[in-house]
Formats: structure tokens, sequence, C-alpha cells
């Protein structure tokens, strides 16, 4: 993440692929009751809402084209 107040654009992806690795291995290991495994599964389908959004526009890669092409190689080359 960059030093500003807002993350960039460029590690929107990287930033909801952890979020949802997180929340899905805590629904895995917890030992919570019913009602927050509802509730941080309600988490993950939101965040797969918003990440599903950065496939209809071209801007997220360009942006991680030209800006930030460390990232943008080691993350495609890791999938």
């Amino acid at each position: 993440m960059s030093s500003a107040k807002y993350p960039m654009l460029s590690s929107a992806i990287p930033i909801y692929n952890y979020l949802i690795d997180e929340l899905e291995e805590y629904c895995d290991s917890c030992d919570s009751s019913d009602d927050i495994v509802t509730a941080v599964k309600a988490g993950i389908k939101k965040l797969e809402t918003y990440y599903a959004k950065t496939d209809e526009t071209t801007m997220y890669t360009v942006v991680t084209g030209k800006i930030n092409f460390k990232l943008y190689l080691f993350y495609f080359s890791s999938i």
C-alpha cells in the first residue's frame, strides 16, 4: 500500500484477495457462533461483489501496467 491516506488502485485486487482468503480461513477454522460465521460469510459475499466489478473495466489493468509494473508482474505471474 502507498504511504498516502488512501490505497492506490493498483493494490485493490491483492487487498480483496487477502481479505477474502483470511475471512474464508476464519470461517473454516473458527469456534464462533453460527451468527458470527453467517456475518463473516455476508462480508465475503459483499467483497466478492466489488471484486467482480474490477472485471468490468480495463482501468485496473491499465493502471497496474503503467503505474506499478513490478506489482503487475508479481501478481499476474502468480495466478
